[in-house]
């Protein structure tokens, strides 16, 4: 059954309205012919979303699955929800107010396949100004949360000794195997990311991509 399915895209939305409908067209537009499935998972949104993504149906993205909970879950079980009924060979965990380019979801695809070394993959991510946002992290350790609090990693935010958590050292700008990327926009693959159980729901929202 996993091997119908290229890539599945988990997003999980909560107000998310004015992003959802660019997240999924702009995504759709890069799979480059990747047969992909879009599930989205919405934690009880008062704001028009699920409309939004309706919108997405009506442009051409027909093969979304979408679980409207009754209640907040928090990202991390809401994650879990769609990896459970995922059927990709890999998933692609992505946030709803990202904006993929043209080709960059079949490029990560295409490379996270060639490499069977490889669990997981990220783009290089841009802010809305086109420039890049340091999104990848070493492993937190007491020494770095102690350059946190004393804000010593703000004081010397390229310094490999007091700021090496958040690796505003290495410029983003070329490919690195690094120790965390953020989940905003990772892909995983399947087979791996079911094994794992998906993410540990003791984390509600944050670090629970340091723990995958």
């Amino acid at each position: 059954m996993h091997d119908k399915v290229d890539l599945s895209v988990v997003i999980v939305t909560w107000n998310s309205a004015d992003e959802i409908y660019d997240c999924l067209t702009s995504s759709y537009e890069s799979l480059d012919g990747l047969n992909a499935e879009y599930i989205v998972i919405d934690n009880a949104s008062d704001d028009g979303s699920i409309a939004e993504i309706s919108r997405a149906v009506e442009y051409g993205i027909h093969n979304i699955t979408i679980v409207e909970n009754k209640q907040n879950l928090g990202y991390t079980k809401a994650c879990n929800q769609g990896i459970v009924i995922s059927n990709g060979r890999n998933i692609l965990l992505l946030n709803p107010d990202t904006k993929a380019k043209p080709g960059s979801l079949a490029k990560l695809f295409a490379k996270l396949e060639a490499d069977e070394k490889l669990g997981a993959i990220a783009p290089q991510l841009l802010n809305e100004d086109g420039s890049i946002q340091y999104s990848c992290r070493t492993f937190p350790t007491y020494w770095d949360m102690i350059c946190e609090f004393t804000l010593l990693s703000r004081l010397f935010p390229e310094s490999e000794t007091f700021a090496k958590w958040k690796m505003k050292y290495f410029k983003h700008n070329v490919e690195m195997t690094v120790d965390q990327p953020m989940a905003a926009a990772l892909m995983v693959k399947g087979d791996l990311m079911r094994k794992l159980n998906g993410f540990d729901e003791q984390f509600r929202m944050f670090f629970n991509d340091v723990d995958l």
